[in-house]
């Protein structure tokens, strides 16, 4: 098949493992159940076809792990490196999360500025007229208006703490079906699993940081508390996804 990520050397490579673990006398099902690894993966590596795979990480996490499993020492076919350009000009969307912390912030913090130059404005005006009615004094008016807005300001003020509460750099995914992910701090690699339906995943983590999901309708989550859209973006075909959370 045209699709199929596998070479001569791979399929030599393979061989090896297979060989080594018929030496050594264990089944493929009994080495999965050793390792904790789906069997489908080690089937993978031993025909030398690594097309099951959902990112090359993947791949070597798991060929690194079956190899010293075995006491072998074969090298990571370079199959990725020669197909990538061929066969991903694009395997994944990439959007960025906006920090909508800092854009609640800027926006309160301008609202309570207009309102406060709205309301001075209003107030000078009041005092630069004529009684407004002969029933009612122009200063209770202008106090009365001054009142409100101090109080629109100390409702914003309590809103804006109550969301800085939220700021706690915690990520929270949960799983609906099986999907994957890696999450990368400063371009490198520092967590790739796969999950299954009812896992939660959940670590601190400061931006700048970015996270490739696979099955992305699988997956919801939020960070400082703030929900993530992994769909939107979402490639049609494959159903990976790239989420930037930049520093800025």
């Amino acid at each position: 098949m045209t699709d199929e990520l596998k070479s001569a050397n791979s399929v030599k490579t393979g061989k090896k493992f297979a060989e080594r673990r018929n030496e050594i006398g264990f089944t493929i099902d009994k080495v999965s159940e050793i390792l904790f690894v789906n069997k489908d993966y080690l089937i993978a590596i031993e025909k030398g076809n690594y097309s099951i795979f959902p990112s090359e990480s993947f791949a070597k996490a798991y060929f690194k792990k079956y190899k010293k499993f075995l006491n072998i020492s074969p090298e990571f076919p370079d199959l990725f490196n020669q197909q990538k350009e061929k066969k991903h000009k694009k395997i994944s969307n990439e959007i960025a999360f906006e920090n909508n912390f800092d854009f609640i912030i800027k926006n309160i913090n301008i609202i309570i500025v207009l309102t406060l130059v709205v309301g001075i404005g209003i107030y000078y005006f009041l005092s630069n007229t004529e009684s407004i009615s002969d029933d009612v004094p122009q200063k209770s008016i202008k106090s009365e208006y001054l009142s409100e807005i101090v109080q629109d300001v100390n409702n914003k003020n309590k809103d804006l703490i109550s969301n800085s509460e939220k700021i706690d750099n915690n990520l929270i995914l949960e799983f609906y079906g099986e999907s994957w992910i890696e999450l990368y701090k400063e371009n490198e690699l520092i967590e790739a699993q796969i999950f299954s339906n009812g896992d939660i995943y959940q670590r601190k983590i400061e931006m700048p940081f970015k996270i490739i999901v696979g099955n992305a309708d699988s997956v919801k989550g939020t960070y400082n508390s703030i929900n993530i859209d992994f769909m939107t973006n979402a490639n049609r075909l494959t159903r990976v996804n790239t989420i930037y959370f930049p520093n800025d």
